[in-house]
């Protein structure tokens, strides 16, 4: 059963999506299994730009089943302007699946994200608006619409009676108001759904086990990163499910014997959207210029993305809770032409220089960064020829960082990213070895 998950060893942002496509020419299923459309992968193929929020990255490879799990939550309106783009670039999806377990979100659900900011004073959470997390809560509270009940009408009617008059008395208490959400009949708009996606609905979890078992190749592709995990992560500043490897299982429904490989994605230095700590973050002027170089603007959020240099505390972090059996190393291109680069290998918190990634966000907002000062490493202009001769190409102080990385990880850099498009990409030892 050769079930391989893609992570975000950060906090998103880290390049899964170009991995995700490149990793899935060699599998039969890419399946996504968390998250929603506040998640933007961005792919480029042959020069054309692909930016992704709730389908699979694999439903650009030709012959692929994409499919979209139980743990995702889907936004129905923006999944089919999402399919139009695809098929109006020359893409197709007849690979598509989508889970009947999933939960879809309602426009009642945007109106919602984010009112309760208003209450938190200080401390805002930064969300997208997208819905996300509100979906996530009925989910939980068990007041939820699942893709399923599109195809049991009674059941569907008697649900939307009681939840729409709830939602209604919700919005009004939070000083959101109703305004033009319920013109239109939910139920009439659900049909409608139902016709868009009716051929694609199935029960993804038997699906996907079924082809684990005749020995087909399965890539779980991960969204945002495992410093957003609503455990794990840096809380309250998270996403609101679970974004580690053990969320593959739950959000696809399978085993964790699926699984055996963890591909942690990894910047080569450090990105954030939003609020919260992130403790080798720049200021000024040497913030700007990462920004810039890196094109650090959220594919979803349009705001540009905060900034620092590549914090391998937090990144151990990531690797003992998924347990990254190779590293994908994204973006080094990016750190080209500077003299020198700096790595955050501990913090000094009060005095005290640790090395384990605090659970507290008060400790966390007091660190101080202790770096490591490595030499920088010059431009290169041809990628292809660097692809094909591969790691041995890249520049000696570019390796010494690339084996500072592994040794900090106790994992492999097997893939290396060199540039943006899906062929600038060296690849020292595929994830797919058994």
């Amino acid at each position: 059963m050769p079930g391989l998950v893609i992570i975000g060893a950060q906090w998103g942002d880290e390049g899964k999506g170009k991995i995700t496509d490149y990793l899935g020419e060699n599998a039969d299923f890419v399946v996504r299994f968390q998250g929603g459309n506040n998640a933007g992968h961005t792919i480029v193929v042959d020069g054309v730009t692909f930016k992704l929020q709730t389908l699979p990255s694999g439903v650009l490879r030709p012959g692929k089943t994409a499919v979209i799990g139980n743990g995702v939550v889907i936004n129905m309106k923006e999944l089919s302007g999402e399919i139009k783009r695809v098929v109006d670039a020359g893409g197709s999806i007849d690979g598509l699946k989508i889970s009947d377990r999933a939960h879809m979100i309602i426009n009642y659900h945007q109106r919602l994200d984010g009112a309760e900011e208003k209450y938190r004073g200080s401390l805002p959470v930064g969300t997208t608006k997208k819905g996300i997390g509100p979906t996530y809560q009925d989910k939980i509270a068990r007041i939820g619409f699942r893709v399923g009940d599109l195809f049991e009408e009674d059941l569907l009617k008697e649900k939307i009676g009681f939840i729409t008059s709830y939602k209604k008395d919700l919005l009004n208490m939070m000083g959101v108001g109703e305004g033009d959400l319920f013109d239109e009949p939910l139920f009439d708009r659900m049909m409608k759904w139902r016709d868009m996606i009716g051929k694609y609905v199935c029960d993804t979890s038997d699906l996907i086990n079924n082809a684990l078992d005749e020995g087909k190749r399965v890539l779980f592709e991960g969204a945002q990163g495992a410093m957003l995990d609503i455990d794990h992560g840096t809380y309250p500043y998270v996403t609101s499910s679970s974004t580690c490897a053990g969320g593959a299982c739950s959000g696809a429904g399978v085993p964790p014997s699926a699984i055996n490989h963890v591909v942690g994605c990894l910047k080569a230095y450090t990105t954030r959207v939003g609020e919260g700590p992130m403790v080798s973050g720049l200021e000024g002027e040497e913030e700007k210029k990462l920004q810039t170089l890196g094109g650090e603007v959220g594919t979803v959020t349009g705001r540009n993305r905060r900034c620092g240099w590549l914090d391998l505390v937090q990144a151990r972090h990531s690797a003992r809770l998924c347990g990254f059996t190779s590293i994908a190393l994204t973006k080094i291109d990016v750190l080209c032409g500077y003299d020198e680069v700096k790595v955050c290998v501990g913090y000094e918190i009060d005095g005290e220089v640790v090395t384990k990634f605090p659970s507290s966000i008060s400790k966390l907002n007091r660190a101080k960064p202790v770096y490591k000062t490595m030499k920088g490493w010059g431009h290169w202009d041809d990628a292809d020829k660097m692809v094909k001769k591969g790691y041995d190409s890249l520049p000696q102080e570019a390796k010494d960082y690339i084996e500072l990385i592994e040794k900090e990880l106790d994992a492999p850099v097997d893939i290396i990213s060199i540039g943006p498009g899906r062929e600038d990409t060296i690849i020292r030892r595929s994830p797919w070895h058994s």
